[in-house]
């Protein structure tokens, strides 16, 4: 999705200091523009230093119903009154304070100290306009402020596409998995996104249609990426190749972001296939999320991790299938639907489906079989009609255990929210809060911008809850949730 947030720039001061002589401003927005350039935003700067009310009231009226966030600098010491216009622009402000170049002597700007006077006015006498603030320090070509600013910039670049995204829904929920079950309207009012809907029968009904010329030129891209094969029938293929062309026709005409698809029983009654590789090859080959038994929060939560991280490569879905107590480690497993970029030097294998058409003679293709190589990596879910945001980061590493058949990796050094979780308590936290039993992992750690768009959003966290061997009331306070 091609979504530009914009960003709105205003700098104030007053004239007893020296804003416009050490050109504090305009230089400040001509590194903006450097930083940004390479990012989905639009810096939308006022022409002028604000010195005055009148001049913020200009400001107002150029900016408001134009920004997703304002950036207000106190370029120096600046009046109180300049900022009360300021604040009917947006309901997101950054406020940003600039170091005096000299150490001691004659102050020049005074910033800091006006940064500070806004942020107590924002939160003391306009607490009832509910403005969320971050406050950021030095100039803008110094890492201390990129680092903060573009934490800042990924969150509220992926809270705008989500905002507009859509996600199609083809053949609901998996059998007898509730609680993924979600209330359309309400995800719309907490994160904005829409829910379409569609039936396998349909998607079945595309599949069919393809030329073979295409099928059979994409089976050989899909075998030759394979380090091993072992389907039992070998039409599988066919069918799950037309299966994956139709699942990007129906998102290329339904304009959708990502998907999330009844995998079984469906398909296996229908069409006598398990779609999991079509799954995965769309994450590796064109960066669509695809959420397998008809996870509607997963797949949104995959999207978030693709727009935050801003890669070509989808995120994954997974369970978290056991953990080592002694390696203090959890394994995130699927049966075969994580894209083939996760995997470590042995590759993807495509096999039979590990459990579908178990204990029966009938096998089921295709699934991929992969171990994931070590690396860092971001966990996160959008649970409760997306109410609540699950924020884990992880070292996924080399274990002698390899897992369950199907797409797997054993994660350790777990953080929640950025702070140290023991496998144990995990799995006591999410238990106990009756989490939805499925994860969007992604790679790298963007922990940081997920806890930032948790905060522009009024997200609630996912909190720990220590494991022990009773029950409190307070455990039970998750029964109770309005969602």
């Amino acid at each position: 999705m091609k979504e530009i947030l914009k960003i709105g720039f205003v700098g104030t001061a007053i004239s007893p200091y020296y804003a416009e002589e050490q050109k504090v401003r305009k230089n400040s927005e001509t590194q903006l523009k450097k930083l940004l350039q390479n990012y989905d935003v639009e810096l939308i700067s006022f022409h002028k230093t604000i010195f005055s009310k009148e001049d913020s009231i200009e400001a107002e009226k150029f900016l408001k119903n134009k920004v997703d966030f304002l950036l207000i600098q106190t370029s120096s010491c600046s009046s109180g009154e300049q900022l009360y216009p300021l604040c009917n622009i947006s309901s997101k402000i950054g406020v940003w304070a600039v170091p005096d170049i000299e150490k001691e002597g004659d102050v020049r700007l005074h910033s800091l100290v006006s940064t500070s006077h806004y942020l107590g006015i924002i939160k003391k006498t306009l607490s009832d306009r509910k403005i969320k603030t971050k406050w950021f320090y030095n100039y803008a070509d110094t890492e201390e402020f990129k680092n903060k600013f573009l934490i800042t910039i990924k969150s509220l670049i992926a809270h705008k596409k989500l905002k507009q995204s859509r996600i199609g829904l083809i053949g609901g929920i998996s059998p007898g998995f509730d609680n993924m079950i979600v209330n359309n309207d309400k995800i719309k009012q907490n994160i904005g996104t829409i829910i379409d809907e569609a039936t396998i029968l349909e998607l079945v009904d595309k599949a069919k249609n393809f030329k073979q010329s295409i099928i059979d030129e994409e089976i050989k891209k899909i075998k030759n990426a394979a380090t091993a094969i072992t389907v039992s029938d070998n039409d599988s293929f066919n069918k799950v190749t037309r299966v994956y062309f139709a699942l990007k026709q129906m998102r290329e005409e339904n304009n959708w972001d990502s998907l999330a698809v009844q995998c079984w029983s469906q398909f296996q009654e229908l069409y006598g296939i398990a779609p999991c590789m079509a799954y995965g090859w769309m994450g590796s080959e064109d960066g669509i999320a695809v959420s397998c038994e008809g996870d509607v929060q997963g797949a949104i939560s995959m999207l978030l991790l693709n727009y935050i991280s801003n890669t070509e490569k989808s995120s994954t879905l997974l369970d978290l299938a056991t953990f080592d107590k002694e390696a203090d480690a959890v394994l995130m497993w699927h049966c075969g639907v994580s894209p083939r970029h996760f995997a470590n030097e042995d590759g993807i294998k495509w096999v039979d489906h590990s459990t579908l058409g178990r204990k029966t003679e009938k096998k089921y293709g295709i699934a991929g079989d992969q171990v994931f190589k070590p690396q860092s990596s971001t966990t996160a879910y959008l649970g409760n009609n997306a109410s609540r945001l699950l924020i884990l980061n992880s070292e996924i590493f080399n274990h002698t255990n390899k897992g369950y058949d199907g797409t797997r990796g054993w994660f350790k050094e777990t953080k929640l929210n950025r702070t140290n979780i023991s496998a144990e308590n995990l799995i006591n936290t999410l238990n106990m809060v009756g989490h939805e039993h499925h994860y969007a992992v992604g790679q790298g750690d963007h922990s940081k911008e997920l806890l930032e768009f948790a905060a522009w959003n009024d997200l609630k966290l996912v909190e720990e809850i220590p494991l022990v061997d009773y029950i409190s009331p307070k455990d039970n306070e998750s029964n109770n949730l309005v969602i």
